[in-house]
């Protein structure tokens, strides 16, 4: 598993580099544009509805099932 937690940094929502491709209760999966994917650690990222960074992740399968277990518990 690919999968990197992270400790909830504010973001800006990504609206430049990152593109929304699933969003539930304002919680957001983004991936990285092409243009810019050389400039992200992992192209796929979990925002909370506050935009702050939970994860990121090498597939959307893995940040979508780490937002499954959040919204679980």
């Amino acid at each position: 598993m690919s999968l990197v937690k992270h400790m909830g940094p504010r973001t800006l929502g990504g609206h430049h580099r990152w593109e929304t491709v699933y969003e539930e209760n304002n919680w957001k999966i983004q991936h990285h544009k092409m243009e810019y994917f050389m400039m992200a650690e992992k192209p796929y990222r979990l925002l909370d509805p506050h935009d702050h960074l939970l994860a990121s992740a090498d597939t959307q399968e893995e940040v979508k099932n780490y937002l499954d277990h959040l919204l679980k518990h």
